[in-house]
């Protein structure tokens, strides 16, 4: 009976120490990579989803980001379908630049914020991302072709919570960086998830390529988030 006990105490832990094993090889391996980090580029795909209407958003585009020397991280993404826009973040700035309509749309956010939702995706070590969340490891899973780490992020901060409830990220094992992460942004089902693909770390950035260049004769407007 007593053995009986012990190897069905066993059964039930084993699945655990496997969790924790497989969020240790995550973490050890987002470590390496942030060691190195200085930037990337990537092909993206994206579903936003609406849950009250039952809509999906979706978007293709390519991301670049570059770690300054003072650790802030530019990123530029252009989306090329089905409209043609781009997402800059700069500092303490995010902008959205639609061609088609001539407007770019200009927020201020707190430098705090930017990092967190940066943390998620690219160049952010172990300490950094359980110092801003609760970190449960889920699964290894395949992504496409890539074994990958599942994880599930639960922001610490109020703050963040407001905007984003939890996230799940599939970390490559082959390069410790994000093949894909879903961000939940409402108590409602509101989702968006994001797909990335031909993933380069450390390619050749410049200041221009992460930077929002502007033709003339575009409206920049300053609304409220």
């Amino acid at each position: 009976m007593r053995t009986s006990r012990t190897l069905a105490v066993w059964i039930a832990v084993l699945p655990l120490a496997a969790r924790g094993a497989g969020l240790d090889e995550a973490f050890a391996a987002m470590d390496k990579t942030a060691q190195q980090f200085k930037s990337v580029t990537a092909d993206i795909n994206r579903d936003v989803y609406t849950a009250v209407i039952d809509d999906h958003e979706k978007d293709v585009g390519v991301m670049k980001a570059r770690r300054e020397k003072s650790r802030d991280t530019r990123m530029l993404i252009e989306f090329t379908s089905p409209v043609q826009k781009f997402l800059a973040i700069d500092g303490t700035e995010a902008s959205v630049y639609t061609p088609k309509m001539k407007l770019n749309q200009v927020y201020d956010v707190k430098r705090g914020l930017v990092d967190q939702f940066l943390l998620l995706g690219f160049g952010a070590s172990s300490a950094e991302v359980k110092a801003h969340y609760d970190v449960t490891f889920i699964a290894t899973e395949k992504v496409g072709a890539a074994a990958t780490w599942h994880l599930q992020l639960v922001p610490k901060s109020p703050e963040v919570l407001k905007n984003l409830k939890k996230a799940e990220l599939w970390i490559g094992q082959s390069g410790g960086l994000p093949v894909q992460e879903k961000l939940f942004t409402s108590t409602t089902g509101d989702f968006e998830l994001v797909n990335y693909s031909n993933v380069k770390l450390n390619p050749a950035l410049s200041d221009k390529d992460v930077k929002l260049n502007l033709p003339k004769g575009v409206t920049t407007e300053h609304p409220k988030l």
